[in-house]
Protein backbone atom coordinates (compact mmCIF):
# COMPACT_ATOMS: atom_id res chain seq x y z
CA UNK A 1 0.00 0.00 0.00
CA UNK A 2 1.46 3.77 -0.83
CA UNK A 3 1.32 6.01 2.06
CA UNK A 4 -0.65 8.58 2.22
CA UNK A 5 -0.07 12.48 1.43
CA UNK A 6 1.27 13.55 4.88
CA UNK A 7 1.56 17.13 3.82
CA UNK A 8 1.29 19.58 0.90
CA UNK A 9 3.67 22.66 0.51
CA UNK A 10 3.57 25.51 -1.94
CA UNK A 11 5.60 28.35 -2.89
CA UNK A 12 6.21 30.93 -5.29
CA UNK A 13 9.63 31.38 -7.40
CA UNK A 14 10.88 34.74 -8.92
CA UNK A 15 13.78 34.47 -11.22
CA UNK A 16 15.36 37.79 -12.53
CA UNK A 17 15.67 38.21 -16.07
CA UNK A 18 18.26 40.42 -17.97
CA UNK A 19 15.51 41.42 -20.69
CA UNK A 20 11.58 40.91 -20.04
CA UNK A 21 9.81 38.06 -21.50
CA UNK A 22 8.96 38.39 -25.19
CA UNK A 23 11.84 41.18 -25.43
CA UNK A 24 13.35 44.86 -24.20
CA UNK A 25 10.34 47.45 -24.12
CA UNK A 26 8.98 49.01 -26.82
CA UNK A 27 7.49 52.62 -27.98
CA UNK A 28 4.80 53.45 -25.36
CA UNK A 29 5.71 50.76 -22.84
CA UNK A 30 7.14 51.18 -19.24
CA UNK A 31 7.29 48.66 -15.81
CA UNK A 32 5.03 49.62 -13.04
CA UNK A 33 5.74 49.97 -9.68
CA UNK A 34 4.67 45.98 -9.16
CA UNK A 35 7.59 44.85 -11.55
CA UNK A 36 4.92 44.98 -14.31
CA UNK A 37 4.52 45.26 -17.95
CA UNK A 38 1.44 45.93 -20.36
CA UNK A 39 2.61 45.34 -24.03
CA UNK A 40 0.97 47.48 -26.45
CA UNK A 41 0.90 44.82 -29.45
CA UNK A 42 -1.63 42.54 -27.37
CA UNK A 43 -2.83 44.49 -24.08
CA UNK A 44 -1.49 41.88 -21.78
CA UNK A 45 0.27 42.10 -18.68
CA UNK A 46 3.55 40.35 -18.01
CA UNK A 47 6.56 40.55 -15.27
CA UNK A 48 9.88 41.68 -15.67
CA UNK A 49 11.23 38.62 -13.94
CA UNK A 50 10.41 34.69 -14.26
CA UNK A 51 7.44 33.69 -11.97
CA UNK A 52 6.24 29.98 -11.07
CA UNK A 53 4.16 28.23 -8.19
CA UNK A 54 5.64 25.08 -7.02
CA UNK A 55 3.98 22.31 -4.91
CA UNK A 56 5.64 19.93 -2.94
CA UNK A 57 3.86 16.74 -1.82
CA UNK A 58 5.21 14.88 1.04
CA UNK A 59 4.04 11.18 1.57
CA UNK A 60 4.05 9.60 5.22
CA UNK A 61 7.15 7.35 4.37
CA UNK A 62 8.87 10.15 2.95
CA UNK A 63 8.54 10.22 -0.81
CA UNK A 64 7.94 13.77 -2.59
CA UNK A 65 6.17 14.57 -5.05
CA UNK A 66 6.62 17.57 -7.10
CA UNK A 67 4.48 19.64 -9.45
CA UNK A 68 4.42 23.69 -11.41
CA UNK A 69 1.83 25.87 -12.87
CA UNK A 70 1.57 29.36 -13.69
CA UNK A 71 2.48 32.05 -11.51
CA UNK A 72 3.43 34.38 -14.60
CA UNK A 73 1.46 37.32 -12.99
CA UNK A 74 -0.28 36.99 -8.70
CA UNK A 75 1.28 33.89 -7.93
CA UNK A 76 0.03 34.80 -4.54
CA UNK A 77 -3.22 34.36 -5.96
CA UNK A 78 -2.34 30.82 -6.87
CA UNK A 79 -1.11 30.66 -3.49
CA UNK A 80 -4.49 31.61 -1.93
CA UNK A 81 -6.50 29.38 -3.75
CA UNK A 82 -3.89 26.06 -2.89
CA UNK A 83 -3.71 26.57 0.90
CA UNK A 84 -7.31 28.02 1.77
CA UNK A 85 -8.98 26.10 -0.72
CA UNK A 86 -7.49 22.94 -2.28
CA UNK A 87 -4.95 21.43 -0.44
CA UNK A 88 -6.95 20.71 2.91
CA UNK A 89 -9.26 18.58 0.98
CA UNK A 90 -6.26 16.46 -0.32
CA UNK A 91 -3.89 15.86 2.22
CA UNK A 92 -4.46 12.58 4.38
CA UNK A 93 -5.50 10.83 0.58
CA UNK A 94 -4.07 8.34 -1.74
CA UNK A 95 -1.62 9.65 -4.75
CA UNK A 96 -3.00 7.38 -6.89
CA UNK A 97 -6.25 8.65 -6.95
CA UNK A 98 -5.12 11.88 -8.42
CA UNK A 99 -8.06 11.55 -11.23
CA UNK A 100 -10.80 11.36 -8.94
CA UNK A 101 -9.32 13.95 -6.53
CA UNK A 102 -8.37 16.28 -9.65
CA UNK A 103 -12.78 15.67 -10.17
CA UNK A 104 -13.81 16.55 -6.84
CA UNK A 105 -11.55 19.89 -6.25
CA UNK A 106 -12.83 20.89 -9.82
CA UNK A 107 -16.20 20.28 -8.61
CA UNK A 108 -15.73 22.85 -5.73
CA UNK A 109 -15.43 25.83 -7.46
CA UNK A 110 -18.03 25.33 -10.13
CA UNK A 111 -19.43 28.47 -9.77
CA UNK A 112 -16.47 30.60 -8.82
CA UNK A 113 -14.68 29.97 -11.74
CA UNK A 114 -13.84 26.08 -11.95
CA UNK A 115 -12.99 26.08 -15.74
CA UNK A 116 -9.63 28.23 -15.68
CA UNK A 117 -7.76 31.38 -14.67
CA UNK A 118 -6.41 31.22 -11.16
CA UNK A 119 -8.11 28.27 -10.27
CA UNK A 120 -7.17 26.25 -13.01
CA UNK A 121 -3.64 26.93 -12.52
CA UNK A 122 -3.96 26.21 -8.86
CA UNK A 123 -5.51 22.73 -9.40
CA UNK A 124 -3.32 21.96 -11.59
CA UNK A 125 -0.47 22.56 -9.87
CA UNK A 126 -2.13 19.84 -7.16
CA UNK A 127 -2.71 17.33 -9.90
CA UNK A 128 1.07 17.15 -11.38
CA UNK A 129 2.47 16.77 -7.88
CA UNK A 130 -0.04 13.60 -7.05
CA UNK A 131 1.07 11.98 -10.52
CA UNK A 132 4.30 12.38 -9.97
CA UNK A 133 4.08 11.40 -6.18
CA UNK A 134 2.33 8.01 -7.58
CA UNK A 135 5.11 7.26 -10.09
CA UNK A 136 7.55 7.53 -7.51
CA UNK A 137 6.15 5.69 -4.66
CA UNK A 138 5.19 2.88 -7.55
CA UNK A 139 8.92 3.39 -8.49
CA UNK A 140 8.16 3.88 -12.06
CA UNK A 141 8.82 6.68 -14.56
CA UNK A 142 5.82 8.89 -14.39
CA UNK A 143 4.98 8.53 -18.33
CA UNK A 144 4.39 4.61 -17.18
CA UNK A 145 1.52 5.89 -14.95
CA UNK A 146 0.26 8.06 -18.31
CA UNK A 147 -0.01 4.80 -20.49
CA UNK A 148 4.13 4.49 -21.75
CA UNK A 149 6.07 6.53 -23.29
CA UNK A 150 6.01 6.86 -26.87
CA UNK A 151 9.23 8.65 -27.94
CA UNK A 152 12.64 8.60 -26.17
CA UNK A 153 14.32 12.40 -27.59
CA UNK A 154 11.81 15.14 -27.70
CA UNK A 155 13.20 18.18 -30.16
CA UNK A 156 12.64 21.80 -29.46
CA UNK A 157 12.01 24.43 -31.23
CA UNK A 158 13.27 28.13 -29.91
CA UNK A 159 9.95 30.12 -28.49
CA UNK A 160 10.45 33.88 -28.58
CA UNK A 161 13.56 35.82 -29.97
CA UNK A 162 13.96 38.69 -27.60
CA UNK A 163 15.72 41.22 -29.01
CA UNK A 164 15.00 45.12 -29.90
CA UNK A 165 15.18 45.45 -33.70
CA UNK A 166 14.30 42.71 -36.39
CA UNK A 167 18.04 42.80 -37.42
CA UNK A 168 19.16 41.27 -33.90
CA UNK A 169 16.21 38.75 -34.15
CA UNK A 170 17.26 37.04 -37.23
CA UNK A 171 21.08 37.03 -36.19
CA UNK A 172 19.66 35.28 -32.95
CA UNK A 173 17.78 33.17 -34.72
CA UNK A 174 20.79 32.06 -36.55
CA UNK A 175 22.44 30.88 -33.12
CA UNK A 176 19.51 28.86 -32.14
CA UNK A 177 20.12 26.91 -35.30
CA UNK A 178 23.58 26.50 -35.02
CA UNK A 179 23.14 24.95 -31.67
CA UNK A 180 20.55 22.28 -33.46
CA UNK A 181 17.34 23.92 -32.72
CA UNK A 182 14.62 22.38 -35.65
CA UNK A 183 12.34 25.70 -35.47
CA UNK A 184 11.82 29.05 -34.96
CA UNK A 185 8.71 30.98 -32.68
CA UNK A 186 8.88 34.48 -32.97
CA UNK A 187 6.40 36.97 -30.81
CA UNK A 188 4.15 39.16 -33.19
CA UNK A 189 3.95 41.60 -29.86
CA UNK A 190 7.43 42.67 -30.46
CA UNK A 191 7.28 42.36 -34.24
CA UNK A 192 7.68 46.27 -34.38
CA UNK A 193 8.83 46.43 -38.28
CA UNK A 194 6.14 43.88 -39.23
CA UNK A 195 4.60 40.45 -38.19
CA UNK A 196 5.20 39.63 -42.13
CA UNK A 197 8.52 41.34 -42.42
CA UNK A 198 9.72 39.50 -39.77
CA UNK A 199 8.20 36.20 -41.54
CA UNK A 200 9.75 36.66 -44.40
CA UNK A 201 13.07 37.81 -42.95
CA UNK A 202 13.14 34.72 -40.85
CA UNK A 203 12.90 32.56 -44.52
CA UNK A 204 15.18 34.21 -46.32
CA UNK A 205 18.03 34.08 -43.47
CA UNK A 206 16.70 30.34 -42.77
CA UNK A 207 14.94 28.72 -45.60
CA UNK A 208 15.26 25.18 -44.44
CA UNK A 209 13.71 25.67 -40.83
CA UNK A 210 10.43 25.47 -39.61
CA UNK A 211 9.36 29.14 -38.69
CA UNK A 212 6.05 29.64 -36.32
CA UNK A 213 4.62 32.94 -34.59
CA UNK A 214 2.29 33.61 -31.79
CA UNK A 215 0.19 36.23 -32.21
CA UNK A 216 -1.19 36.43 -28.81
CA UNK A 217 -4.86 37.06 -29.54
CA UNK A 218 -4.87 40.15 -31.22
CA UNK A 219 -6.43 39.92 -34.27
CA UNK A 220 -10.47 39.21 -35.32
CA UNK A 221 -10.89 36.86 -37.82
CA UNK A 222 -10.59 38.81 -40.58
CA UNK A 223 -7.81 40.09 -39.80
CA UNK A 224 -6.19 37.06 -38.83
CA UNK A 225 -7.23 35.75 -42.28
CA UNK A 226 -5.65 38.46 -44.04
CA UNK A 227 -2.52 38.09 -42.19
CA UNK A 228 -2.58 34.57 -42.91
CA UNK A 229 -2.54 34.91 -46.35
CA UNK A 230 0.75 37.02 -46.41
CA UNK A 231 2.03 34.68 -44.40
CA UNK A 232 1.51 31.69 -46.65
CA UNK A 233 4.47 32.18 -49.35
CA UNK A 234 6.82 31.86 -46.36
CA UNK A 235 5.74 28.23 -45.49
CA UNK A 236 4.43 28.82 -41.89
CA UNK A 237 4.93 25.79 -39.61
CA UNK A 238 1.91 27.46 -37.93
CA UNK A 239 0.59 30.45 -36.23
CA UNK A 240 -0.30 30.25 -33.24
CA UNK A 241 -3.45 32.19 -31.08
CA UNK A 242 -4.50 34.48 -33.82
CA UNK A 243 -7.91 35.43 -31.77
CA UNK A 244 -9.38 36.14 -28.38
CA UNK A 245 -9.60 32.71 -26.55
CA UNK A 246 -13.01 33.36 -25.53
CA UNK A 247 -14.20 34.10 -29.37
CA UNK A 248 -15.06 30.38 -30.43
CA UNK A 249 -16.44 31.39 -33.67
CA UNK A 250 -13.38 33.65 -34.40
CA UNK A 251 -10.75 30.77 -34.04
CA UNK A 252 -13.03 28.20 -36.34
CA UNK A 253 -12.87 30.99 -39.04
CA UNK A 254 -9.58 31.21 -39.11
CA UNK A 255 -8.87 27.33 -38.50
CA UNK A 256 -11.16 26.67 -41.07
CA UNK A 257 -10.03 29.06 -44.13
CA UNK A 258 -6.31 30.09 -43.21
CA UNK A 259 -4.79 27.76 -45.85
CA UNK A 260 -2.02 27.43 -43.13
CA UNK A 261 -1.84 25.43 -40.07
CA UNK A 262 -3.10 27.17 -36.84
CA UNK A 263 -1.93 26.08 -33.56
CA UNK A 264 -4.20 27.16 -30.11
CA UNK A 265 -4.99 25.44 -26.47
CA UNK A 266 -1.80 27.32 -24.66
CA UNK A 267 -4.90 29.16 -22.53
CA UNK A 268 -7.13 26.01 -22.23
CA UNK A 269 -6.71 24.33 -18.52
CA UNK A 270 -8.47 21.08 -19.37
CA UNK A 271 -10.44 18.74 -20.96
CA UNK A 272 -13.73 21.06 -20.78
CA UNK A 273 -12.42 24.13 -22.17
CA UNK A 274 -10.79 22.24 -25.22
CA UNK A 275 -14.29 19.96 -26.27
CA UNK A 276 -15.85 23.76 -26.47
CA UNK A 277 -13.40 24.31 -29.10
CA UNK A 278 -11.86 21.22 -31.15
CA UNK A 279 -15.43 20.10 -33.28
CA UNK A 280 -15.14 23.64 -34.64
CA UNK A 281 -12.17 22.92 -36.38
CA UNK A 282 -11.34 21.22 -39.28
CA UNK A 283 -10.13 17.75 -39.27
CA UNK A 284 -8.32 17.91 -41.97
CA UNK A 285 -6.56 20.81 -40.75
CA UNK A 286 -5.62 19.52 -37.00
CA UNK A 287 -4.76 15.91 -39.09
CA UNK A 288 -2.46 17.94 -41.06
CA UNK A 289 -0.55 19.77 -38.46
CA UNK A 290 -0.66 16.84 -36.06
CA UNK A 291 1.32 14.86 -38.90
CA UNK A 292 3.73 17.14 -39.13
CA UNK A 293 4.61 17.65 -35.64
CA UNK A 294 5.10 13.83 -35.36
CA UNK A 295 7.31 13.84 -38.02
CA UNK A 296 9.53 16.86 -36.67
CA UNK A 297 8.84 15.37 -32.78
CA UNK A 298 7.34 18.55 -31.58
Amino acid sequence: MAAAIRSIEACAVSLPRDVPYLGPLGPGESMNAKGYIVRRGNRTIYPASDMSVIVKATAADGIVGWGETYGIVAPQAVLAILREVLIPFVEGRDARDAPAIYDELYDLQRVRGASGGYYGDALAAVDIALRDLAARQAGVPLSTLLGGARMTRIPAYASGLPKATLAERVALARTFVARGFLGIKYAAVISHEGVVEEMHALREALPDVDLMVDLHWRYDADEALRLARELAPARPYFVEAPCASEDVDALAEVAAHAGVPVAAGEEWHNVHEARLRLPRARTDRITLLTRRALRRGY
